[in-house]
């Protein structure tokens, strides 16, 4: 027998039976060259898959890459906006610690040049060849530098609010209102000539003038601690402020408030009188701050318009 193969079709609508001789060689040759060329055909048609894949990701890292360059070139951009409006509140809040007076924020401070985190990257160690357009170092420790910088002017800030509201509440306690509208001084603070006991005397307030029955009033908010006669005063009210100013009114004829009771600045708490030592109708008026006298017109606005308007909005 010989060393072959047969292949034999039977079509389906003919009685024709149709034979193939072929050997057992070459059938094995045309097996290997059809087995050959699928396997290179396959493997051709795998690499160009691969390569058409790595280069739609490629290109696609590049449209990704090309936007965030865009985008780091704005961050940039508003990075320094946000520096130049940083120094523009720098300045206003010196300007504002003027005002108040408060001491500056020294250049070391301001400069905040101390902690923070070091941003001195090399990324050609993570990325071979990388290239950094927008120098991210630069955007990174500037970013850093302005967290520190904002931080330090919220601070600021808290401290300025914190003076304001303490100087807006001393302002309500300081005795800045002249407790008698139409009054004249008839005597200043200072040495002077007692004009009942005839000696030279310090006088410890002032001296004004006016009608019995004139209205006195307080001349900043504070709270009556005293009400009643004492020897010389006569019908006396002693006002305890805040900050320690303490204003007593004396020679009253007439005291409307009580001990204990708060008052407001412009609110009636006596009248014009001649109790105690007294030659005629006046007001005797004095400051005391830390229990020292003062002298009270370097306090009050003598402003008839202004003191008017306070007593008026009571």
């Amino acid at each position: 027998m010989k060393d072959e193969s047969r292949l034999i079709f039977v079509p389906r609508n003919s009685s024709t039976v149709k034979e193939y001789k072929i050997s057992r060689v070459k059938l094995f040759t045309y097996a290997s060259i059809f087995l050959i060329a699928f396997t290179f055909l396959g493997k051709v048609s795998l690499d160009l898959l691969v390569d058409f894949s790595h280069n739609s990701k490629i290109k696609t890292l590049e449209r990704t890459n090309i936007a965030l360059e865009n985008r780091l070139r704005e961050t940039k951009a508003k990075i320094n906006e946000l520096n130049v409006r940083i120094a523009d509140i720098v300045k206003k809040d010196d300007e504002l610690r003027t005002v108040l007076g408060l001491p500056s924020v020294s250049s070391d401070v301001r400069n905040v040049g101390i902690g923070g985190a070091d941003y001195n990257y090399d990324f050609n160690d993570e990325i071979s060849g990388f290239n950094d357009p927008a120098n991210l170092n630069e955007q990174l420790s500037l970013l850093s530098k302005l967290e520190r910088e904002s931080k330090l002017e919220l601070e600021s800030y808290a401290a300025l609010m914190a003076t304001f509201e303490r100087k807006q509440d001393s302002i309500r306690y300081m005795p800045s209102l002249k407790p008698v509208l139409s009054g004249v001084i008839s005597s200043s603070f200072g040495p002077r000539r007692h004009p009942i006991y005839k000696v030279r005397k310090h006088h410890d307030g002032l001296d004004f003038s006016a009608a019995k029955g004139t209205p006195v009033y307080a001349s900043a908010d504070g709270v009556i601690s005293f009400t009643g006669r004492v020897n010389g005063y006569g019908k006396l009210i002693k006002l305890n402020h805040k900050y320690g100013f303490v204003t007593r009114y004396g020679h009253l004829s007439k005291i409307v408030v009580r001990r204990g009771q708060q008052v407001k600045r412009g609110q009636k708490i006596g009248e014009v009188g001649s109790t105690g030592l007294s030659t005629a109708p006046h007001l005797h008026y004095e400051v005391r701050y830390h229990g020292k006298a003062v002298n009270p017109s370097a306090y009050y606005f003598d402003d008839h318009v202004l003191n008017e308007k306070i007593v008026n909005n009571q």
